[in-house]
């Protein structure tokens, strides 16, 4: 891959203002200063920066938008950074900068705290405004290599998973490497792997805690590449989001997961199932009617399916959420907010949305009996759950004894190693079975 070949996936965007660089310009500088690094023993660093609500801001533009949001947002990066330093677009809703001649890896992270600082302020418009909420992927010169192909899919891995962090950036780390050497290949990989039935669904059993009785199961994607191995649910989302396969494999999972409804139906059992949606399935108006039409195609009643979103990504753009999961519980199913208290909460939105369950985050459940912090929090959002009408439940229960004190606090729902791992579709149906007939 040669270093204007674009990452993975990333369609070339259109020529910014004339005084800023293009995207190939970016790419000759990356290419001269690499080679002025090697040859010196430098340093550089190169940062992607995804801007996660610009279509938002989009909304409010009344000239070409695509074009006017990245001149509004780059003006603003450019203040931030130092004479030598060069930023441009490479698609209409990211951003790639490259910082030459650093003296140290940590200026890299300070860049990227500078730019998450200004561009974590309302961006105004023809009298509307938006906040981008954007995260940094970050790779440097030499600790990642001199190649600046192997740079940007560095730095857009780092990109990828930031966005899962409350602090916004990321530095590819060595365990980070691994996963992308396998990112380099299944970008073109996954959309025959949808075509093919390539991908399957593992279950894992959400127990009713007052009795102890299996009520309903949450689906997982799974990818066993003959290569790659087992392929994280993550990267699968993130391919699918990177390349616009979100929506064929949204359609392929809701499928795959209602089929096996009908089928356990005409086995005589009856549960429900969860599925989560992405962020970027939030805004495919389309997302309603193929949850509906699906439905209708196997015959499963809409109240058994169970949509979970991610906390941060409703509160990412609220109204828009706000609107979508209303046409979504227009369709009869429920809805659900996974990860709920990781760092974005809003009271408001739980007495505005239309939700039935706040899924409280595993990483407060598993200290809950060491830690006096995360018992309270576990207690303040089951409290807060009943306070709306919602179900609360509990995820990475893996033992009796959390167990026991989830009971204790009043908690609804739980689930995880201590009842079940994820298990393959035959092996869930015979559980079911089994569980189901003797609780």
């Amino acid at each position: 891959m040669s270093a204007t070949t674009p990452p993975p996936g990333r369609p070339v965007a259109l020529a910014e203002r004339p005084d800023e660089p293009t995207r190939e310009e970016l790419l000759k500088f990356l290419d001269r200063e690499t080679a002025i690094a090697r040859a010196t023993d430098g340093r550089l660093a190169v940062l992607v920066i995804e801007l996660r609500r610009v279509d938002r801001l989009q909304a409010l533009l009344r000239g070409p938008a695509a074009s006017t949001t990245m001149a509004l947002v780059l003006e603003r990066i450019r203040k931030v950074l130092r004479s030598d330093d060069r930023a441009a677009a490479i698609n209409d809703d990211e951003v790639c900068i490259v910082l030459p001649r650093l003296a140290h890896p940590t200026q890299a992270v300070l860049a990227a705290v500078k730019v998450l600082r200004t561009l974590d302020r309302p961006i105004a418009y023809e009298g509307g405004a938006a906040v981008l909420r954007p995260c940094v992927g970050i790779a440097t010169v030499p600790e990642h290599g001199f190649n600046p192909a192997d740079l940007l899919m560095h730095a857009d891995v780092a990109r990828r998973i930031a966005a899962t962090r409350e602090e916004g950036y990321h530095v590819v780390a060595p365990e980070d490497t691994v996963e992308s050497e396998v990112y380099r290949g299944l970008d073109l990989e996954l959309e025959r792997a949808i075509r093919a039935n390539d991908l399957h669904v593992a279950y894992q059993p959400v127990i009713e805690i007052a009795t102890g009785r299996p009520v309903m199961a949450e689906a997982l994607t799974r990818w066993r590449h003959p290569q790659a191995g087992d392929v994280p649910a993550t990267t699968i989302i993130g391919i699918a989001e990177r390349t616009g396969l979100i929506g064929s494999l949204t359609f392929w999972i809701l499928n795959s997961v209602l089929r096996n409804a009908a089928q356990l139906r005409k086995e005589g059992l009856v549960l429900r199932f969860s599925v989560n949606l992405s962020t970027r399935s939030l805004t495919d108006v389309e997302l309603p009617t193929l949850v509906d039409q699906a439905l209708k195609t196997w015959g499963v009643a809409p109240e058994t399916l169970t949509l979970e979103i991610t906390e941060s990504s409703v509160i990412a753009d609220a109204e828009r959420s706000m609107a979508m999961l209303t046409r979504l519980k227009g369709v009869g199913v429920r809805l659900s907010i996974d990860d709920f208290g990781t760092g974005y909460s809003s009271l408001s939105y739980l007495k505005r949305f239309p939700l039935d369950e706040l899924k409280i985050d595993r990483s407060f459940v598993a200290d809950l009996l060491t830690n006096r912090g995360d018992q309270q929090i576990v207690h303040a959002v089951i409290d807060l759950a009943h306070n709306f009408e919602l179900r609360a439940v509990a995820e990475g229960v893996e033992d009796a004894a959390v167990l026991a004190e989830l009971k204790r606090l009043g908690c609804d729902l739980a689930q995880g190693y201590h009842f079940s791992r994820p298990l393959t579709e035959r092996v869930f149906h015979d559980w079911w079975a089994q569980h189901a007939a003797r609780s």
